[in-house]
């Protein structure tokens, strides 16, 4: 096929579908005005959402009709490149804990060695010392280690004879793109390019915490672990007072530790901020992110966290449009240009990549998403 292809957008979603349909045979270009590799201070730029994955595949914080068979897809893709030593690709042994009875998610019927936790079993899980009673469940959960899997990505992408090409595109510009076929991967630029039907464009403010060179966590069966807690509303809530979480991410550069999830709109960047927060180099963040973690390393690992260790804070955006219906997987004609819209992912970024790739592509060549996905992994075999 020598029918070239415009992606919109360097981050994961951006190279992930660019390189799906580099491998399908198509000549494709990412047009972007920055990309992850050119900038150096990531807090300047929290509306660039793979600067800050914690990459568990899990669909967090997203909202779709059509999430089981992205993730299903995506998921599947991520198994088979950890087969192939692909870069990055780790499996946790990974739970999600509350001290109040939660809702299961559905998603919950989607992991591997999914089990309820017992709490016959407490002092084998990750918890807070002064705890007797806990719910939720433990799952298999693939995790990318961004700083291995990332530039691997890339790599794999310019490999196959992708390009990249740093250019600002904007609304009036479209038109001039030499492609016929343009995916728009640009995640919050996309409301100032395109219209867009959603009339409130959600954000999600997070809060993370890189603590580098720290040793991975493990079990008594020496397996990764990882965690998202939910302590009692009282102990940690966001601004409308419901429960919050805090999680800690072990990878090979060190702990990935959060969480906050504070809502806003791409319009009104006005945050509800704690009162009760640690500030580092100028940024502040819910206290509980350490406090919390630090209570539930030390009595689960035996190993200390706290303000005091050399600890790198980043503020960083999640784009998830709406909550009916937010991630945007469609196509339309856009000056006279097949438009085909991947953005919305919420803090699902990662974890659909590979699922909406192989839905663009459904676009494309009107094949379906699994007919594309077995041409996929014959490609990536090779």
């Amino acid at each position: 096929m020598s029918e070239q292809i415009i992606i919109i957008g360097s981050g994961v979603s951006g190279l992930t579908t660019a390189l799906t349909l580099q491998l399908l045979g198509y000549e494709t270009a990412i047009y972007t005005e920055k990309t992850i590799t050119d900038i150096s201070n990531k807090n300047g730029h929290p509306e660039f959402a793979s600067l800050f994955p914690s990459a568990s595949i899990i669909p967090h914080s997203v909202y779709s009709n059509q999430l089981e068979k992205l993730f299903k897809r995506s998921q599947y893709i991520f198994y088979e490149l950890r087969k192939l030593a692909f870069p990055g690709i780790t499996i946790n042994k990974h739970y999600e804990l509350w001290e109040s009875e939660p809702n299961r998610p559905d998603y919950c019927n989607w992991m591997l060695n999914f089990e309820a936790v017992s709490n016959t079993e407490i002092e084998k899980l990750p918890h807070r010392p002064v705890v007797d009673k806990l719910y939720g469940w433990s799952f298999n959960c693939i995790f990318a280690d961004w700083s291995l899997y990332l530039p691997a990505l890339l790599h794999t992408y310019l490999q196959n004879g992708g390009t990249i090409r740093q250019q600002k595109v904007n609304r009036e510009t479209i038109s001039d793109l030499p492609a016929e076929i343009i995916i728009n991967c640009s995640s919050t630029g996309s409301p100032y390019l395109f219209d867009d039907p959603s009339n409130k464009q959600l954000v999600v403010r997070g809060h993370l915490l890189h603590k580098a060179d720290a040793p991975l966590l493990t079990n008594s069966n020496g397996e990764i672990v990882s965690y998202n807690y939910t302590p009692k509303a009282e102990i940690y809530s966001d601004s409308k007072g419901k429960a919050a979480d805090v999680y800690c991410y072990p990878r090979k550069d060190g702990w990935i530790l959060g969480g906050s999830r504070q809502v806003g709109t791409l319009e009104n960047e006005e945050w509800q901020v704690s009162e009760d927060y640690y500030e580092i180099d100028g940024i502040r963040f819910p206290k509980q992110i350490i406090d919390l973690n630090s209570r539930i390393i030390n009595t689960f690992f035996e190993t200390e966290l706290s303000i005091k260790n050399e600890l790198t804070p980043s503020v960083g955006y999640r784009y998830i449009r709406n909550k009916k219906n937010g991630l945007r997987l469609e196509s339309e004609t856009v000056a006279n240009k097949k438009v085909i819209h991947n953005y919305g992912h919420g803090g699902a970024g990662v974890t659909l990549s590979w699922g909406c790739a192989l839905a663009v592509t459904s676009h494309v060549n009107n094949n379906s998403a699994d007919e594309n996905k077995q041409t996929l992994l014959k490609e990536i075999q090779q």
